[in-house]
């Protein structure tokens, strides 16, 4: 009785002490207050199941993006590696179901998410939206593994590429989904294993 008891107690505490631990992109107190106002935009929007509102607050919530401009050292989990070394696109967790995207080649992003925010491709040169050592220190890491990473938010080859306008004749449905897992273009400098949790 007494070793149930105590693994009980043990099991417990785990699970308290692990509620109260902070998560990594809590560290970084630029990464936090950008999670922060994104979830003060998106909460009340939703809680309202008022389209016009929601769709509002898509607009603000990239507009809060955009001027996040450069960062450095933010913390996130990487969840998605896709293509190859010449033509890779990556996705990184940088908050609770907050991700950047950053990619390569055109072709990794049409047939992507991200397919309807593009305007036309005709103009521009394949984006490099991750810089050579961003490329190679993703040769080290594994999927799920945290990572420190700076770069420039919606910037992909120095300039913005897309046409966000887009976004905003998409239906209800399709802002809700982005309100409730937002997913923004990114160029990314640097990438380095981080051993925060």
């Amino acid at each position: 009785m007494e070793g149930r008891r105590g693994f009980l107690l043990g099991g417990a505490g785990l699970i308290l002490g692990g509620c109260f631990e902070s998560s990594c992109y809590e560290s970084n107190p630029q990464q936090k207050k950008f999670v922060g106002d994104l979830a003060a935009i998106a909460k009340p929007a939703m809680a309202s199941n008022n389209p016009l509102a929601i769709e509002d607050a898509v607009k603000r919530s990239l507009t809060l993006a955009e001027a996040i401009g450069a960062f450095t050292d933010w913390c996130g989990t990487l969840r998605t590696i896709d293509g190859n070394a010449q033509n890779v696109a990556v996705t990184i967790e940088v908050g609770p179901q907050i991700s950047l995207y950053a990619f390569n080649d055109w072709a990794l992003a049409m047939a992507g998410a991200f397919a309807d925010l593009f305007s036309t491709r005709s103009r521009e040169a394949p984006p490099p939206g991750l810089s050579e050592q961003a490329v190679g220190a993703l040769k080290t890491f594994r999927l799920g593994q945290h990572v420190q990473l700076s770069g420039r938010m919606g910037a992909i080859a120095g300039s913005g590429l897309f046409d966000l306008s887009r976004l905003f004749g998409k239906s209800d449905s399709g802002n809700r989904a982005f309100l409730q897992s937002p997913r923004f273009v990114a160029r990314i400098e640097a990438l380095s294993a981080s051993n925060k949790k």
